[in-house]
């Protein structure tokens, strides 16, 4: 993924990474075992390369490769004792900061999935050309066993937020004019925030580095308030 990224662009990512995503719209894999427990064509070649994407992007590109290195070191091909999925998690666990540890777990020790979406967005120019966006959003968090038993869970993630211009013709989203992540809690809550452009849309984990089933409501348009 790092190299498509690097040499063809986000683009190109984009178009491997919603392939990816096309096996999370069939209702065989939400009971699942968690990725760590996995041996089937699914979470090998789909969500497990996802899982580790959506990581890096969180912990950064250099700390997610440094553990595949380390892990490469201590297991060399050819030589026992053999890696296992374990031992790869150990690895991830160092690399991983203490604020994303919950993130680790639910990526990897648990079949996790989120609920995001945007209700409201208005906006209102500023003195200067800046524009206030103000967003309602609606969030929680779920747990699917094996057998297909959902349990909530208490939601305090980092999510990112997107907050695009309107889209030139022949392209589907505009210029981005802000992304970050934020701390988003189960339940509706509102942000307000500050862009230096014209907002069109707002979007909820605009990247979808987080699993989540129904993705249409995680953009709104944004309406303009005098």
């Amino acid at each position: 993924m790092g190299v498509i990224e690097d040499e063809y662009g986000p683009e190109h990512l984009q178009a491997l990474l919603s392939f990816l995503r096309e096996e999370n719209e069939t209702p065989r894999t939400r009971a699942a075992k968690p990725l760590l427990q996995a041996d089937d064509f699914y979470q090998n070649y789909r969500k497990g390369p996802f899982a580790l994407y959506a990581l890096s992007q969180y912990i950064g590109r250099d700390r997610l490769n440094g553990a595949l290195r380390n892990l490469l070191a201590k297991h060399r091909p050819g030589t026992t004792p053999f890696a296992t999925s374990l031992d790869l998690y150990k690895e991830l666990q160092t690399a991983t900061p203490d604020s994303l540890q919950p993130l680790l777990h639910d990526l990897f020790q648990a079949n996790t999935f989120w609920e995001l979406a945007t209700e409201t967005a208005t906006a209102k120019q500023l003195n200067g050309g800046t524009w206030q966006v103000t967003l309602t959003l609606q969030a929680s968090k779920l747990a699917v066993d094996s057998a297909g038993t959902e349990t909530k869970l208490p939601m305090k993630d980092w999510v990112e937020i997107g907050i695009y211009a309107s889209a030139d013709k022949g392209k589907e989203v505009g210029k981005q004019l802000y992304r970050q992540k934020h701390l988003i809690k189960s339940g509706q809550q509102t942000i307000v925030l500050t862009v230096p452009g014209r907002p069109a849309n707002v979007n909820i984990d605009p990247r979808h580095l987080l699993i989540d089933w129904k993705l249409q409501d995680n953009d709104q348009v944004v309406k303009t308030k005098d």
